[in-house]
């Protein structure tokens, strides 16, 4: 990890940030530990985006990925932690740059997965187990994203239209299944 950020500023260390060390800044200083933390070099919010890494996790804001700031990404992938984090502007920049876009929905799904259990185990003397959710989430969003990836190879588009064309056919056949559509 080179960078990470927080509503008050960032931290970026070309080289690389200790993990543990952050972790523990974090825990003594708050969200304050990027600026209180004497490990690389502390940009304003924002700058943190365009620094050079090999995948970027905006998990955060809306919208923190505009045409502008898309023009100068300088990462391979962008993973979409956040819930819209790049703008549909910067999602064709970004394509016809060569830049590979994880959509939200697939990206950060995970709770959705998580939910599933709870509402499985909520009439249960039973919880369920936290390594199973674990696991599952894992194995759901990783398919997910190969999935998602593979078919805007296959389609020559975004993985964003790619996804929400997936996501629009598994809706369909799950309401065809439950009778609220008529099979086509």
């Amino acid at each position: 990890m080179v960078a990470v950020s927080t509503a008050h500023g960032a931290l970026h260390a070309p080289d690389g940030l200790d993990v543990e060390a952050l972790l523990t800044a974090r825990q003594e200083h708050g969200d304050h530990f990027v600026t209180r933390h004497h490990q690389g070099t502390v940009l304003a919010s924002g700058a943190e985006l365009t620094v050079d890494c090999d995948i970027l996790v905006p998990a955060a804001l809306q919208d923190v990925i505009d045409r502008t700031t898309a023009r100068t990404v300088k990462a391979e992938i962008v993973v979409e932690g956040a819930n819209l984090p790049t703008s549909p502007e910067a999602q064709d920049i970004l394509a016809e740059r060569g830049i590979t876009v994880l959509p939200d929905f697939v990206a950060n799904a995970g709770g959705v997965v998580a939910a599933a259990f709870a509402m499985d185990a909520r009439y249960s003397g039973f919880r369920p187990d936290t390594t199973a959710i674990f696991d599952t989430i894992s194995t759901r969003l990783r398919a997910n994203a190969v999935t998602v990836l593979d078919e805007a190879e296959r389609r020559n588009t975004t993985p964003h239209t790619a996804g929400r064309a997936l996501a629009e056919q598994r809706v369909r056949v799950a309401m065809q299944s439950k009778g609220h559509l008529p099979r086509t």
